[in-house]
């Protein structure tokens, strides 16, 4: 099909017909079609991105990262942000992939999946395969692939490295993963049959290990404490039974301060440098920092007699057991607009200790180390405007969005270069998955021999 037809049967798609008017065979093809600009698009969009991340535009202001960035500005999830860089910089090195997502060929599902395995080496063969496979098929050869180069890998290596990740789902239930080492799960099984154990074992239980009386009494095989049960099939309440006995004998602190800071100043030269205790200069930034972030004690000299103390500082006062948890329970966790960070949180004085400012709910915000760094060093402020409600500015004064509206570009075109049935797989079919790892791998080794070159005699 020539550009000019391409470039015609794509102002048909685009027409903004309403979807009701459309015949069956018309809506088809335009959700083809659209799921093909939509891959094109999305290329060009990774593309941007890792310009945009490694130029560093995203950084100021206290962001962190440039998934954070996404994040707040563009609506993704952390998560979904990661892995759009991820992805953006993997395409990076696979040109020929790159190439066919860009052409609208690959979807982005598909590509998410291949770059999880792919390399230089090995990117031609799973292109190949990607074009006339269902996403579903690319996953399961990429899982595929993944589990024999991680076997491959412990092969080599000698060891396998103990592994386990956690997420909730939609439903509200808890998924867990794990893959531990030999003994780190002959250790966990141990675990969970002692657990099991606990957790349903009553006086009578005629498998309760019986108390010994003498080295030679008889005992029966019911009541050995050799002989009891295997490993239960289902070991969900066994795993619940040993995280509550870690939750019953293991007490935690409500709260735990950092250590103490010793900061010394001089009485009679207000310009000179407050510095820690033993330790280097540090700025009146660092100074409002350290009075946030835990305990901290001022010693004051006589000028030019650094031995002679004139004051030595009460221990500024944080704030209460009480009034911390009343203040983490209100903000659940950073307030900055673009954060939302649990962990590594500080009570930050939105009016500073040493200018008067209390330490009261109208006062204490939740801050990350990382925003709260950025806010005493001047990068952002923020207004208590009463009833604990705190505002975030700019250092220009302007308010700092929550969440920034996302607006369709103007002006843009469909791609016409990309066929209207571009995203579809060319042939198809069943996917005979051991067929196609055998050939994958026979391809890989033999490019591998290749790159090796001849073996001297």
């Amino acid at each position: 099909m020539t550009v000019t037809a391409i470039a015609s049967k794509q102002s048909d798609l685009f027409d903004q017909s309403s979807p009701g008017g459309l015949s069956d065979a018309a809506l088809t093809e335009r959700v083809v079609g659209y799921a093909g600009q939509i891959a094109s698009l999305t290329a060009r969009f990774l593309d941007l991105l890792v310009e945009f991340d490694t130029r560093g535009v995203w950084s100021g202001e206290g962001v962190r990262s440039c998934a954070h960035w996404l994040s707040w500005r563009t609506g993704l999830s952390l998560r979904a942000a990661q892995e759009h860089l991820r992805i953006a910089h993997a395409l990076h090195e696979l040109p020929q992939m790159h190439a066919a997502f860009a052409e609208g060929r690959l979807s982005y599902s598909k590509v998410r999946a291949l770059t999880r395995v792919a390399t230089p080496d090995r990117e031609e063969e799973l292109v190949t395969v990607a074009l006339s496979a269902t996403a579903a098929q690319v996953e399961r050869i990429v899982r595929s692939v993944s589990h024999i180069d991680r076997r491959e890998n412990d092969v080599d290596t000698g060891r396998v490295e103990s592994s386990a990740r956690w997420q909730w789902n939609d439903d509200g239930t808890l998924a867990v993963t794990m893959r531990l080492s030999p003994l780190d799960g002959a250790r966990f099984l141990a675990g969970v049959v002692r657990s099991e154990y606990e957790r349903i074992r009553t006086a009578d239980d005629p498998d309760l290990p019986l108390p010994k009386t003498a080295p030679d009494a008889p005992r029966s095989a019911a009541g050995s404490a050799d002989l009891w049960r295997h490993v239960p099939s289902n070991i969900a309440d066994a795993v619940v039974a040993m995280a509550d006995t870690m939750a019953t004998v293991t007490e935690m602190p409500i709260y735990a301060p950092g250590a103490e800071i010793v900061i010394h100043t001089d009485a009679a030269d207000a310009g000179a440098e407050p510095h820690l205790d033993a330790g280097p200069a540090i700025s009146e930034a660092e100074v409002d920092e350290a009075s946030c972030g835990g305990s901290r004690r001022t010693v004051t000299h006589r000028r030019g007699r650094k031995n002679v103390v004139l004051r030595w500082g009460r221990k500024r006062r944080l704030p209460t057991h009480t009034l911390l948890r009343l203040v983490s329970d209100r903000d659940r966790g950073c307030r900055h607009p673009a954060c939302g960070r649990t962990r590594h949180l500080h009570a930050h004085h939105v009016r500073f200790w040493r200018d008067g400012g209390t330490t009261d709910p109208d006062n204490l915000i939740m801050l990350c180390s990382t925003h709260h760094r950025a806010l005493h060093n001047g990068e952002f402020t923020i207004r208590a405007v009463g009833d604990q409600q705190f505002t975030f500015h700019h250092p220009s004064g302007t308010a700092i969005d929550t969440a920034p509206t996302i607006t369709v570009p103007t002006g843009w075109r469909p791609d016409s270069t990309i066929a209207a049935d571009a995203i579809e797989p060319v042939g198809g079919g069943p996917l005979d998955l051991g067929y196609t790892l055998e050939v994958l791998y026979a391809a890989w080794e033999w490019r591998t021999g290749q790159q090796a070159g001849p073996i001297a005699a």
